[in-house]
């Protein structure tokens, strides 16, 4: 029974420790839909996060229902989100939406005529400026398959590779 009792003692010394450990992550996903002919970009992240980082740049209290609040997180995302192509020009996606649970908000973008992704330049510093351990992945989706960049604080951009095909 003392093994039980001093078990217990030492989980519940834990809890604070564990508890207090955030993890700031970001999931943001660039796919090209052959049905629209459009790349698709959809961002996931956490509420809370963004509503606090809205907070601190309106110097004001941020909620969803608020009037004007998807124009608050469209001038944010356009900001802090940024996609050049291979040919070095800017590329702005057009503002589709967003939606949110009590946890996660996504936020929806789009450009109308599919190009080719590769060699695109992303830059992504969401959250960064605010999480100094923020963790933006995006993972993109296209006719040459399934990749990952892994943006953080130190790297916030990358670019878009694509493997040749092999030639017999």
């Amino acid at each position: 029974m003392i093994k039980l009792v001093a078990a217990i003692v030492f989980l519940f010394a834990l809890i604070p420790s564990v508890s207090a450990h955030r993890y700031f992550f970001g999931l943001t996903e660039i796919s090209a839909n052959k049905n629209t002919q459009a790349i698709e970009i959809i961002h996931q992240y956490t509420l809370h996060d963004v509503q606090q980082v809205l907070k601190k740049r309106l110097g004001k209290a941020f909620r969803l229902e608020e009037e004007g609040s998807e124009k608050h997180i469209r001038d944010w995302i356009t900001e802090k989100f940024q996609l050049v192509n291979s040919q070095g020009n800017k590329v702005e996606p057009n503002w589709v939406g967003f939606e949110a649970d009590y946890q996660k908000i996504w936020v929806y973008q789009e450009i109308p005529k599919r190009d080719n992704l590769c060699g695109w330049d992303v830059s992504n510093k969401l959250l960064m400026d605010s999480f100094s351990a923020q963790v933006n992945t995006i993972n993109v989706v296209d006719d040459h398959g399934n990749r990952s960049l892994i943006l953080t604080i130190e790297n916030t951009s990358d670019t878009i590779t694509c493997q040749q095909e092999i030639k017999e």
